[in-house]
């Protein structure tokens, strides 16, 4: 280990490593911030005045990514000047700009991809976080395939800064969206297992959680009841609904059974609610065996 540690001082001492990690370079030095992704002669005038012979564009070589830090010696400063004897720093070192991305930059870049996506719908968007640490110069960027939708209005949405050459970086929001569409109001409580009509709800325009390219729904089918008690002022959606019973829990039921030719009935007892099409156990009331049906009809079912 020793022996590691010595070879890698000298090579620091020797100039041989020109890049570091780190938050900056040690103070004694000069350091240039560059904004692309490439080291331009301009960039390196500011600090070097002899630089300002070359070109401005002159390519140097690749900028540092993220917080690492380039060090150029006086002799790789020298080797690029086309004379010699030019007044140069013992070492410089270049570093990315970066800087905290201001809250309202977060905000006006996620109401650019509402106002894209949802044109047609009146919407709300309001980012109620994002990350505070540093970024380098770049686009901020979301797309619709970033969203990951939660139930309620607050979701996580995922997006991109994208630096100047083309490369990006993840980037993410926590946003409350909001759009205002029709909705069924109701104007009185439903006790569970009550069946939905017409007279029970008014539509009304309301703000909804969630993305305004969501589809509406669709309109209810007749017979349709209540999974649970909704009271006075409830939103009603599908999810709220389900089909009414043909067969209710302890009622009676008419189960046709069938042994090749013959047919027969079976006259039994519903172990739970079941609707047409659906499984339905039941009671045998002649012996009491389990049986097990499909729902046919109101009080009827079949053995398959």
């Amino acid at each position: 280990m020793k022996c590691i540690n010595r070879s890698i001082t000298s090579l620091v001492k020797a100039g041989a490593i020109t890049l570091l990690l780190g938050l900056g370079a040690p103070a004694a030095e000069v350091c240039v911030v560059v904004d692309g992704s490439r080291i331009l002669a301009s960039d390196i005038a500011t600090a070097v005045p002899s630089f300002g012979a070359l070109p401005p564009d002159k390519d140097l070589g690749p900028a540092p990514a993220g917080t690492m830090v380039r060090l150029f010696h006086k002799t790789q400063l020298a080797s690029m000047l086309p004379a010699a004897g030019a007044e140069l720093p013992d070492r410089l070192c270049v570093q990315r700009n970066r800087d905290v991305i201001p809250p309202e930059v977060w905000q006006s870049s996620v109401d650019r991809t509402m106002a894209r996506i949802c044109a047609a719908i009146p919407w709300k968007a309001k980012v109620l976080e994002a990350p505070h640490h540093k970024f380098p110069s770049g686009e901020l960027s979301f797309g619709r395939a970033g969203l990951i939708v939660s139930r309620g209005s607050v979701h996580l949405w995922r997006g991109a800064l994208v630096l100047p050459d083309k490369s990006s970086i993840a980037v993410w929001v926590r946003v409350e969206l909001q759009n205002r569409r029709s909705a069924r109001i109701l104007n009185r409580q439903l006790p569970a297992g009550t069946e939905l009509t017409a007279a029970d709800y008014e539509e009304q325009e309301i703000w909804v959680p969630g993305l305004c390219s969501e589809a509406a729904e669709l309109s209810i089918p007749k017979g349709m009841v209540t999974r649970r008690t909704m009271p006075s002022g409830a939103i009603v959606a599908s999810a709220d609904l389900r089909r009414a019973p043909a067969i209710y829990r302890g009622q009676s039921v008419e189960l046709e059974v069938s042994s090749g030719s013959a047919r027969f009935r079976v006259p039994s007892v519903a172990e739970h609610d079941a609707e047409v099409g659906g499984k339905v156990h039941l009671k045998s009331s002649w012996n009491g065996t389990k049986l097990v049906g499909r729902v046919t009809g109101t009080q009827k079912a079949k053995v398959e």
